[in-house]
């Protein structure tokens, strides 16, 4: 018997209170990204140069909430990070849930690695369960024009 999935997000920061709650901060669908340098030289109205580097285009490494129910003992699942548009894995994990009993909600925080972009596109992060992809996450990734 496969899960189902309940819930796939991704997100900046996942934190958990001191009640068990997770708190999900900063989920996002798309992102920017620069094959370029970031820094350039502007003109100042005196003459003079500044270097400017611009800030906030690094997408970090993320974390991954997973939500599931009817998890047994000894489940597997692999979650991965696919490019669509080649239909190319750029990275997987796998994750043994052990669960006594299937009625439960199993709540996974997943840290992951910095997004392996390849260039613009469609990618997604999907769980996958013997073989069946039990449900995807997209992300476009769009390439920040550089001036």
């Amino acid at each position: 018997m496969k899960p189902v999935l309940q819930a796939l997000v991704v997100a900046d920061r996942i934190y958990q209170d001191v009640s068990g709650k997770k708190i999900i901060a900063g989920t996002f669908n798309s992102f920017l990204f620069s094959t370029k340098p970031l820094i350039k030289e502007v003109d100042l109205p005196d003459g003079s140069k500044q270097t400017q580097v611009a800030g906030g285009m690094h997408a970090g490494s993320p974390y991954a909430y997973i939500s599931l129910t009817d998890v047994c003992k000894g489940t597997r699942l692999r979650v991965q990070f696919v490019n669509l548009t080649k239909n190319v894995p750029l990275f997987s994990t796998e994750l043994t849930l052990d669960c006594d009993d299937r009625l439960k909600t199993i709540e996974v925080v997943l840290p992951l690695p910095m997004l392996p972009v390849q260039g613009p596109g469609i990618y997604a992060f999907e769980v996958v369960c013997e073989g069946d992809i039990l449900g995807s996450y997209r992300i476009t990734a769009r390439e920040l024009e550089v001036g």
